[in-house]
């Protein structure tokens, strides 16, 4: 069955009354940050060597509900762990726990400008750990709430370097800005076109008969932590492949693709094939971009395909049941193309559908993922995405 995510305006009428109960703060004082996930069909495992990607803000995600508080404290509940964090903003980041993206938010956000003021605040989020960017997510929804309490005006480009410097710095995750840029610079009805090593953002409208396809979420019912996973691993293998290339490259993106060619087959073959990933992956984003401009969705889906066999075959990730399922998907009739999100370690697949047939491949695809692992898929769903805007800031009376 064709599932509906859970409205944004369902998720903060929830957080903004369990705040009330939980602090009866003044109403006035309440505010909201809405941070949608994003998904990503073409750009794979580049976002951190400087290779652009292609990024899409869809109608699920975070919302949290705040009020501030008059010191550096911070008071928060999570309606999907059921439990309460409360910590002095500097405090250490318990790794295991929920609570960490606001701690970590508040150490990066506090080493630009002092913080005197902590809040109180409820979140909300749906399919977390799913690799659709719900860390990114939280801990934008972190870094905006406290920057609005504080009275620190934020742009665009800082808040995705300090969400950086949140999961790099404080979580240990080597990755790159692919998903806080997708979530900060998200339009709806369109592509954002991440140019990461100029740190610039182009927007990639849909085209005109963009009602003919539809974006399938195909939840695994694995949730997945990059941190557990040999993700960083594949960084350094990627930056080991760049040094090896030229000596002054530190990342790939440093590389031309002429000096890749040139010099591939004196690699050791793990770390040509990384690069063999990388330049490939970024030639599939260029083309991709050009593709659903014109709304060419087979070329589209073609190319998510081999996106997804380049990440397993080149780069060498992805979890056995989810290259299952992402098998399964794009051998559904009606769909275009899929590719595994999340890095392959765990949570969803997506897809490119026919409108028409999206109800009847949920449905098929369901059938023969609980066929074929009929432990794990009783957890997991089909759902149609829809586009939405980006990072949002709303006001006690915008909620009404």
């Amino acid at each position: 069955m064709l599932q509906a995510f859970k409205l944004f305006s369902d998720q903060l009428l929830c957080t903004e009354s369990r705040l009330q109960e939980v602090w009866p703060v003044d109403p006035a004082t309440v505010n909201h940050v809405i941070a949608p996930y994003r998904i990503c069909p073409l750009g794979a495992h580049i976002d951190h060597q400087g290779g652009h990607v292609l990024g899409r803000t869809i109608n699920t995600g975070t919302v949290l509900s705040y009020a501030p508080q008059d010191e550096p404290r911070i008071e928060l509940l999570s309606t999907d762990f059921d439990s309460m964090a409360d910590f002095t903003i500097g405090a250490a980041v318990e790794k295991s726990h929920w609570s960490r993206y606001a701690q970590a938010a508040a150490l990066a956000l506090q080493q630009r400008k002092p913080l005197s003021k902590g809040l109180v605040g409820i979140a909300s989020g749906t399919l977390i750990g799913a690799g659709l960017s719900s860390s990114a997510s939280i801990g934008l929804s972190y870094l905006s709430a406290l920057a609005a309490v504080n009275d620190i005006t934020l742009t665009a480009a800082e808040l995705v370097e300090l969400d950086r410097q949140l999961e790099n710095d404080h979580l240990g995750l080597q990755n790159g800005i692919l998903d806080q840029s997708s979530i900060v610079y998200g339009c709806e009805n369109s592509f954002t076109f991440i140019h990461i090593r100029e740190q610039q953002v182009t927007a990639v409208p849909d085209p005109a008969d963009a009602a003919n396809v539809c974006w399938l979420v195909v939840y695994s019912g694995i949730p997945r932590i990059l941190t557990n996973t040999d993700y960083n691993q594949r960084v350094g293998e990627c930056r080991q492949a760049a040094q090896l290339l030229d000596s002054d490259a530190a990342i790939l993106s440093d590389v031309s693709p002429a000096l890749f060619r040139k010099r591939r087959l004196e690699m050791p073959e793990s770390l040509r094939r990384r690069a063999n990933h990388y330049f490939n992956e970024a030639e599939r984003v260029a083309q991709g971009a050009r593709a659903w401009k014109e709304g060419k969705f087979e070329q589209f889906g073609m190319l998510m395909n081999a996106s997804s066999d380049s990440s397993i075959e080149q780069y060498e990730c992805g979890h056995e049941v989810i290259i299952a399922l992402q098998q399964i998907v794009s051998a559904t009739a009606g769909v275009y193309g899929s590719r595994f999100s999340g890095g392959g370690y765990g949570g969803c697949v997506i897809a490119l559908a026919d409108a028409a047939q999206a109800p009847a491949a949920a449905e098929a695809i369901m059938a023969n993922y609980r066929a074929q692992f009929p432990g794990i898929a009783s957890k997991a769903a089909v759902y149609l995405a829809h586009s939405a805007s980006g990072l949002q800031q709303m006001g006690s009376n915008e909620s009404r």
